[in-house]
């Protein structure tokens, strides 16, 4: 080929390609017609700041700040994420069902000045500060269709999916958020339950759950999570209107049986209060930023737990990577175990993982069968043992004495004294030499390969 066809067939494909990147993309596909046919408008839903519901008198208006809807109007109250998008989805891309524009006029598809409305407002794409706005107005189902008459502002009759006309007529209360503590159990790390006179706090501190009210000891971490687990899981059954809630006094919430505060690390804390069981016996009341609702009854009887049955029946708790040093004094003798570059070592030697391991485990099973208040008795008794394990957030150090039926020991930052069992001393020591003992072998180095002599 001559270079002078050679450079007209490049012009002739670069002209194309030319074509196609200015033009062709820019040409809606099949789909995107389909799509588009059916369209009434396409509003940004991300830039979408309010909605607002008119029905006769009633009227629901939901705003969005920082990302997170909030019903506002008839009363301020959590909003239901999953309504309230499901709402907005449907309105930003409003579509037709069908084609056809009615024929007759707005008063013959029950549309008037009392017909329910929907005006979203959002932020202009251009300029921030600008706000647009766009109103729906709903009219009559059509009979043995899925297909409602609709208005939007002053635009002929049309039809929309019943779907949408049914997200428009619905109510403030279906808007309101069913959860009535915000977040997640695992991000818990206060709870307060108030029950009269009483107090119980609870907070997390170093990652482990303690009781700081009305005694401060270790609290046993599954039984907070649990009721944690149970709280943030609660949702509402039904919400009382605002005649049902006038008399809070016969609901239980005048004073409340019960207040529960539940706050992240953060300091963000939702406050929910409870009150008497309703007649079905199945459900109680609760009040939450001014609304009355009920919700299952099953959750009193957590609420209604004595501190004693939040408190750690293990002696200790810390996370196994966390130990820093472990020693233990047995009489005359005293075993210490440390970490260093990742390894446990005694006396400058490396010990093997396992035996370590094992100790650690043992350490962290050791449980109390009982709960002594004062521990004035053991002052003047000499210690049979004491185990100390050096965490990052502090030292636990567990003095045990020996004593008949069940010997007793202490641990520090934690009031009273523990029965636990008898032979709790002796297995310790065990594990303790069996640890200390386990020297790992000494790597044999590798002669380096000799070289044949030259010959």
């Amino acid at each position: 080929m001559s270079p002078r066809k050679l450079l007209l067939l490049t012009a002739v494909v670069l002209l194309l390609f030319g074509f196609i990147l200015l033009f062709e993309r820019k040409i809606p596909t099949t789909a995107d017609l389909a799509r588009k046919g059916d369209l009434v408008w396409d509003l940004p839903e991300s830039r979408i700041e309010s909605v607002r519901l008119e029905n006769g008198s009633s009227v629901v208006e939901l705003q969005r700040v920082n990302g997170i809807w909030h019903l506002v109007k008839p009363e301020p109250y959590p909003a239901d994420g999953a309504a309230v998008s499901d709402l907005v989805s449907q309105l930003s891309s409003l579509k037709r069902a069908g084609t056809d524009v009615a024929g007759a006029g707005p008063e013959g598809y029950g549309l008037n000045a009392d017909s329910p409305k929907a005006t979203l407002v959002w932020k202009d794409e251009a300029n921030d500060r600008r706000k647009l706005s766009r109103t729906l107005s709903i009219g009559r189902d059509i009979p043995g269709t899925d297909a409602t008459a609709a208005r939007a502002d002053a635009d002929l009759v049309f039809f929309v999916p019943s779907s949408v006309a049914a997200a428009v007529r619905k109510s403030a209360d279906d808007f309101k958020s069913k959860e009535l503590f915000a977040g997640s159990a695992f991000d818990a790390a206060r709870l307060e339950i108030e029950r009269g006179r009483g107090r119980l706090f609870l907070a997390k501190k170093s990652g482990a759950w303690w009781i700081n009210q009305p005694i401060n000891d270790l609290a046993d971490g599954d039984a907070v999570q649990r009721i944690v687990s149970d709280l943030t899981g609660l949702k509402a059954i039904s919400f009382l209107s605002a005649a049902e809630r006038q008399d809070l006094a016969s609901l239980g919430l005048a004073p409340p049986l019960y207040r529960v505060t539940l706050a992240d690390a953060k300091a963000v804390s939702t406050t929910v209060e409870f009150g008497a069981t309703r007649s079905d016996g199945n459900s109680v009341y609760a009040r939450r930023e001014g609304q009355v609702l009920t919700i299952p009854s099953t959750i009193t009887d957590e609420l209604s737990k004595e501190a004693v049955g939040f408190r750690e029946t293990h002696l200790v708790r810390f996370e196994r990577n966390t130990a820093a040093a472990l020693s233990g004094a047995f009489g005359g003798q005293t075993l210490l175990l440390e970490r260093a570059s990742g390894s446990w070592k005694t006396g400058g030697k490396t010990l093997e993982e396992a035996p370590v391991e094992e100790l650690l485990s043992a350490l962290l099973d050791v449980k109390s069968r009982s709960f002594l208040d004062d521990p004035g008795v053991l002052k003047n008794r000499t210690a049979a043992a004491t185990v100390t394990v050096k965490t990052p957030s502090g030292d636990w150090v567990i003095t045990f004495y020996d004593a008949q039926p069940d010997s007793r020991a202490t641990v520090s930052g934690r009031p009273g004294a523990f029965a636990v069992a008898g032979e709790t001393i002796s297995s310790l020591r065990t594990a303790f030499q069996k640890a200390a003992a386990a020297i790992a072998p000494t790597p044999v180095p590798t002669a380096a390969p000799t070289k044949a002599p030259k010959k």
